[in-house]
């Protein structure tokens, strides 16, 4: 994940026990509310995690009201997550890709 070009591997199944306090306290949300949010896109959940990693994973002395204001205000441009445990496409979905560019191409 970057953050403000400042890039670091994370988990979101994986927080620990005083970020999870610290993300209920702040937003209600559970970690696994938080994780299953963001991926329907909900951009309570985005913030809260995007705050998360600033505040203990970057050290930033940010404040979730501060994030939530937009008083510490965090262009989503400025957010970039690449998944590394993604495995890539299998031999039978390579092979019916190249099947349909061909076809297409003819």
């Amino acid at each position: 994940m970057t953050i403000e070009d400042e890039t670091f591997e994370t988990d979101p199944s994986k927080i620990a026990l005083h970020e999870g306090i610290a993300l209920q306290e702040a937003t209600g949300l559970t970690a696994m509310d938080m994780e299953a949010r963001m991926k329907a896109g909900d951009f309570i959940a985005i913030g809260a995690y995007v705050w998360l990693m600033l505040k203990f994973r970057l050290g930033r002395d940010i404040t979730w009201p501060q994030i939530k204001s937009g008083e510490y205000a965090i262009d989503m441009a400025a957010i970039t997550v690449e998944r590394i445990d993604e495995p890539g496409p299998t031999k039978a979905a390579r092979a019916r890709a190249r099947a349909a560019t061909s076809k297409s191409a003819g």
